[in-house]
C-alpha cells in the first residue's frame, strides 16, 4: 500500500506541474489554433513523462526482485520492506486505483451537482450604456449561491485539457471530465507494467555491449605490433 501510494504521489506531482503550467500560460488564450496545438503537445509530453516515470519504477522493482532472489540463493536474510518493493501487478493495480480516486471523485461530484446549476443561454440586450458603467442594483440583487464551486474545481483540475473547453458545450464537458480522469494514471500504470520488458531490453543491451567490446579487443590484438622475426 505504501509503495503504491508513493508511486501515485509521483504521478500527482507530475500532473500538478502540468496543471499549473496550463493555468498560467495557456488558460487565457486556449481558443487560438496555435495554443490548441501547443496545449496538446505539452499534454502528450507530460503523459510520456508519467509513462517514463512508471517504467523507471517498474524496471527498478524488477531489478530489486532479481537481486533478492540472488541473495536468497546465497542464504542471506532479506528485509521484509524490500520484499514489498519488488515488481507486482497488484502494486500497479492499487497505484492506479489510488491515483484515479481524486480525479473520479471530482468528476462524479461535478456531474451530480450539475442539474442544480442549469446553464442559461446568454441573452444580449441591446441597450445604450455609458462606457465602464456599473449597475449597482444588478450587483446587489445577484445571487451568490448560484456559483458552482465544484465545476470551478473540476475546470481547474482538468486545466491540461483547457483546449477543449471552448469546443464543446458545458454538459458535454462535464461528461468529458470523466474521461480526463484516466490518461495520467493510466500512463503511469502502463509504464510500470512495462518494467519487465525494459529490464530484459537493458540486459540484452548490456550483453550486446560486452560482445562488441570483446570483438573489438580481439580485432585490436590481431592488428597489434608484431615482435621481431627470428634470424635463421
Amino acid at each position: 500500500m505504501n509503495i503504491s501510494l508513493s508511486y501515485a504521489m509521483k504521478t500527482w506531482g507530475i500532473y500538478l506541474v502540468l496543471m499549473l503550467l496550463c493555468l498560467l500560460f495557456l488558460a487565457g488564450s486556449s481558443g487560438s489554433a496555435i495554443m490548441t496545438i501547443l496545449n496538446i503537445a505539452v499534454l502528450i509530453g507530460f503523459l510520456l513523462l508519467a509513462f517514463n516515470d512508471g517504467a523507471y519504477n517498474g524496471e527498478k522493482a524488477c531489478t530489486l526482485e532479481a537481486s533478492i532472489e540472488k541473495q536468497l540463493k546465497e542464504g542471506r536474510i532479506i528485509d521484509e520492506k524490500l520484499r514489498k518493493q519488488v515488481f507486482s501487478k497488484k502494486t500497479a493495480a492499487v497505484m492506479l486505483a489510488i491515483c484515479l480516486a481524486p480525479f473520479l471523485l471530482v468528476s462524479v461530484l461535478n456531474l451530480a451537482v450539475a442539474p442544480l446549476f442549469p446553464v442559461e443561454e446568454a441573452q444580449v440586450e441591446e441597450q445604450e450604456r455609458e462606457p465602464f458603467s456599473y449597475d449597482y442594483d444588478a450587483a446587489q440583487n445577484a445571487d451568490p449561491g448560484k456559483i458552482n464551486v465544484v465545476n470551478i474545481v473540476a475546470r481547474v483540475m482538468y486545466m491540461p485539457y483547457v483546449f477543449s473547453y471552448s469546443l464543446v458545450s458545458a454538459g458535454t464537458l462535464n461528461l468529458l471530465f470523466l474521461l480526463y480522469a484516466f490518461p495520467a494514471p493510466l500512463a503511469a500504470f502502463a509504464g510500470y507494467l512495462a518494467g519487465p520488458a525494459l529490464r530484459r531490453k537493458k540486459l540484452r543491451d548490456i550483453a550486446l555491449g560486452k560482445k562488441r567490446k570483446m570483438r573489438n579487443l580481439r580485432v585490436n590484438r590481431r592488428k597489434g605490433p608484431r615482435g621481431p622475426r627470428a634470424e635463421v
